[in-house]
Order: C-alpha cells, then structure tokens, then sequence
C-alpha cells in the first residue's frame, strides 16, 4: 500500500519527535548518583558503563538511533527505506570538559534544538543507537568543538516543518538534479547573502552545523576548500560543488565567491538531509552499535544491519 504525501509528513515529524520521548526536552540535569569506577578492556560487546566510562566517543560523533515497537520510527523508516528514524550529535562527555559525569548530545526535536542526555538514549530497551565520525586528518579537537558550538548557538531554534514536507515531496515525486556549469552559478547567486536557518530536522541540523564550520575555516584560509566537499553527506548535494582538484586551481578571489554561492545554492538540500543520508555517507566512518545494554564494535553498514535483526 502506497502512503500519501501528507502521510509521508506526518511520519516524519512524529519520527523526529521520538528524541523527546526519549528525554524530555530541557531535561539536562545530570544524575545525582556518580558514575561507578569501571576497568576498560578490549573485549567487544563492552556493557554500557565500561563505554561512557572509556574515552570512545568525541565531540561532533554522530548519532543515529531507531525505536522498536513505535508507530513513528517505523513510518519514517518505511518513507525513507531506511532502518534509522533519527539523528543528533554528541556535544560533550566527561572526557572533554570538567564538571559533568554524562554525555550529552545535541539535537533537533519537534520541541526544537535542545540537549539530551546520552544515557537515557542507550538505557532505553526499545532504542537501537549507531556511532560515526569524519575521520580527517585536518578535522581536529578545535573543528569538532566549532561544529557543535554552531549548533548550541540555534538551541531552542524551532522545528523545521517545512522540510519536512520538502522530504516527503521529493520522496514521492523524485528528486530532479539540476546542475549548472560553474560560472553560470556563481554569478546566479553572486548577489545572494546565505543565512543559516533558524529551524531544523534532526539531521539537517547535523548537517548544516558540519557545512557552517567548515566553511567559516576555509574563508578564513585555515582549511583548503576541498574541505567543503569531505562534509557534504548527500550525493545530490555533493555532486554540485567543484571537484577537489578544480579548487586547487582556484585563486583565492574566486573562492571567496564560490564557497558562499554554493552554500547557498545547496541550502534546501542540506537542510533536508535525512538519517538514512547521513547512513549512507562513505564520509562517516562506522564506529559503534548499541542495543540491549551492549555496546558493539562495528566498520561497515552490513554489519550494522545484521545486528539490527
């Protein structure tokens, strides 16, 4: 049975609503009680405990979870023939800033941009939790803190309904690529001034914090503008900037111009990014699996996938 474009919609947004089911948002009160001393090994599955005690995730991992028996998950699942409904990114842990014994991740829920806490994500039994990184080189502690501050800046930024219904349409009518030669573009979108979006999707939001920090690196000459491409994590998206080595070529006049252009020429596409994109992406690299209080080591998404059933 086919859903209608107004059904598609309704589970997107209720599936992107599952992060507040999970933690109430505004909730980032931390446990009164202290996190027991755990002896980290190497031995895979490790418990919950021995993961967050150890120093495995960093600033800027993304999240990727799925819920089990829930209506909504399952209907943005099916939409998006994917098997995650939901996306976040981790902010901080313990490892990273004194004063907190929790992880927290920064998300995009329909209560808006907000923090959650890590644990009630992989504490819940109906929860299944992905871990991935951009493992680069030049994507260091200070680039992974940018990412996520962008994104604490837009906290309590509203939901973004209309992207939504922008997912679903493309979901149900096909997405039409349009790709213009290089210089017709820039001088389409010479004159036009991007501005980051005051209201997200989940993984819009991972998205463009990624796409915002890069670039503000690269116009200020601390980042080659190949870089944009590494952090691009849709294909349609990615297929519209210059290959990397038609930027090596490019004076830095002209990447002025460009990086701003395509910025705001990929706007709707990389504010529409979806779990399963960001699934997809060969940039991310798989790192962790959790289900079921245990905590696997994975490298690729068929791996992922067998531990799912």
């Amino acid at each position: 049975m086919r859903l209608s474009v107004i059904g598609i919609c309704l589970a997107l947004l209720l599936a992107c609503s599952e992060a507040g089911a999970v933690a109430p948002s505004g909730n980032t009160q931390t446990s009164a009680l202290q996190v027991p001393s755990i002896v980290r090994t190497d031995q895979w599955p490790k418990s919950v405990d021995e993961f967050l005690a150890g120093n495995y995730l960093e600033r800027a991992d993304v999240v990727l979870t799925r819920r089990e028996w829930d209506p909504a998950s399952f209907l943005i699942r099916w939409a998006t023939k994917s098997p995650f409904s939901h996306s976040a990114l981790i902010f901080t842990s313990p490892r990273h800033e004194p004063g907190y014994q929790s992880t927290f991740v920064i998300e995009a829920t329909t209560d808006g941009v907000d923090l959650s806490n890590f644990r009630d994500y992989v504490e819940d039994k109906s929860t299944m939790v992905a871990i991935k990184r951009l493992r680069r080189d030049w994507f260091d502690p200070d680039k992974q803190s940018r990412v996520r501050g962008l994104l604490l800046e837009n906290i309590k930024a509203d939901y973004n309904y209309w992207a939504i219904v922008r997912i679903a349409r493309d979901l149900w009518f096909g997405i039409q690529n349009t790709i213009e030669g290089q210089e017709q573009t820039v001088e389409s979108f010479r004159d036009s001034e991007w501005k980051p979006p005051n209201s997200y999707i989940c993984s819009g939001l991972v998205q463009v914090g990624f796409v915002e920090a890069i670039s503000e690196y690269i116009l200020n000459r601390q980042l080659p503008p190949w870089a944009l491409n590494e952090v691009i994590f849709k294909p349609s998206a990615a297929e519209r900037l210059p290959p990397p080595e038609a930027w090596q070529e490019a004076p830095p006049s002209l990447i002025d111009d460009v990086v701003p252009t395509f910025r705001a020429q990929l706007a709707t596409e990389l504010e529409s990014v979806t779990p399963e994109d960001l699934a997809r992406s060969d940039k991310l690299e798989w790192l962790y699996f959790i289900r079921e209080g245990k905590v696997y080591k994975v490298n690729s998404y068929e791996e992922v996938k067998r531990l799912m059933e």
